[in-house]
Order: structure tokens, then C-alpha cells, then sequence
């Protein structure tokens, strides 16, 4: 299944906290792999990776698709 994931949530998070993708990752305690395979809009991973990215960045996951 395709999904439409807002990456621009996503980057803005890391661009105000001025944080890498690498520490990003061990805060929603994810791997780079994941990250690099949502921001791509690969089809090809857990959704359960959008919950914790949600959780760290305190919006909803509904808000983080198109």
C-alpha cells in the first residue's frame, strides 16, 4: 500500500530543533533505514515507525498523511 506522508512535518521538526536525522532516530527510536525509507514514500515499512515519530513530535498521525 502507497502512502502520502507530509515529510515537510518531518523536516520541519528537525530543522527548529536543529537536530540530525541520526539523533532523530534514537529519540523516536527508529532506525536511519526507516526514516530514510518514509521520507523517500516507500511503501515498504511498519507503520507502527509513524506512531513513534508522531509521539516525538507531538502531532497526531492523521495529520502526518496527505
Amino acid at each position: 500500500m502507497k502512502y502520502n506522508i507530509k515529510i515537510e512535518v518531518i523536516e520541519n521538526f528537525m530543522m527548529e530543533n536543529k537536530i540530525s536525522k541520526t539523533k532523530f532516530c534514537k529519540l523516536c527510536k527508529i532506525s536511519i533505514r526507516t526514516l530514510n525509507k518514509i521520507m523517500t514514500n516507500n511503501d515498504n515499512f511498519r507503520i507502527i515507525a509513524l506512531f513513534k515519530i508522531a509521539k516525538v513530535i507531538k502531532v497526531q498521525v492523521n495529520q502526518m498523511f496527505d
